[in-house]
């Protein structure tokens, strides 16, 4: 729950290390990898192919678009200097399509146009390096997107997002919420498909980020069929032990996957180990 001691974290994972933990992970059953479009995920994105025990499907789950990183780098480096970080890994000719459709969406105000081009400019880069035996699985939409759009009942957001995943990169539509019972009631009071998205919102024993209540929450999904929910934020951001988190999630059948963070190789064997032998595939 300490902002300083994740940014202490971070600092102290280079990227070999944390590709050791990747390793290590899939070694003892991640079949997934769920991550924001931050700089670094690119490199460990690129990095996999480097992974020789990655000789089954391994699915990415990239959530964007990088709303905090964006607001980082005008701070840091100005508009311009946003502009040229996010264009750098793109070709010539992706950076011409994106000025321009990005160029239109802004001068329009047409917020519709600019989620898309969001969308493409996180995702070309992705799909130039990824290994080819993995695959986008899901692409969601930050919560900070969707929890907003949900506040102004703005429906078109959800369904042009959806449309455009599915359409143009033959992934499942994903949403990251922080408020599962609003989300489930908005999309079928609007007659949108919750069958053919993807959930990911948290799930834990005391409630935390679980919103109306942990109550509200599991009674909801209790009552959800054929609906792909991931559940995050399983240990209430380290309060909880993975025991604790195992013993409730059995409580939720039909899961359809659980993301959990582990920063050292000792910790996503034992993590994933236990996961895999209590919760099956």
């Amino acid at each position: 729950m300490s902002q300083v001691l994740a940014r202490e974290r971070v600092e102290r994972l280079q990227l070999k290390q944390i590709m050791k933990v990747m390793e290590k992970a899939i070694t003892c059953g991640a079949s997934g990898y769920t991550f924001s479009t931050h700089p670094v995920n690119f490199e460990i994105v690129r990095s996999l192919r480097e992974i020789e025990t990655l000789d089954r499907p391994f699915s990415l789950y990239p959530v964007l678009p990088y709303a905090e990183g964006y607001v980082r780098l005008n701070n840091e480096k100005g508009t311009i200097g946003l502009l040229r970080e996010v264009l750098s890994r793109l070709s010539v000719s992706g950076k011409a399509k994106l000025l321009v459709k990005g160029g239109l969406s802004a001068a329009t105000f047409d917020a519709i146009r600019l989620l898309k081009a969001y969308v493409d400019m996180e995702l070309t880069s992705y799909l130039n390096v990824k290994p080819t035996r993995t695959s986008f699985r899901a692409v969601f939409l930050h919560e900070i997107v969707t929890d907003l759009a949900l506040s102004f009942g703005a429906s078109q957001i959800f369904d042009s997002f959806m449309h455009h995943v599915a359409d143009k990169y033959e992934a499942k539509p994903g949403f990251v919420t922080r408020n599962f019972v609003k989300f489930v009631h908005f999309f079928q009071e609007h007659d949108l498909p919750l069958k053919q998205v993807a959930i990911m919102t948290p799930f834990n024993k005391i409630g935390f980020q679980m919103n109306p209540s942990e109550q509200d929450c599991k009674a909801c999904y209790s009552r959800l069929s054929q609906v792909e929910v991931i559940a995050i934020s399983i240990l209430a951001g380290g309060y909880l032990g993975l025991d604790e988190a195992v013993e409730y999630l059995r409580g939720l059948p039909g899961l359809s996957g659980v993301a959990i963070g582990v920063s050292s190789e000792q910790h996503a064997e034992d993590s994933f180990r236990k996961l895999r032998a209590s919760l099956g595939e």
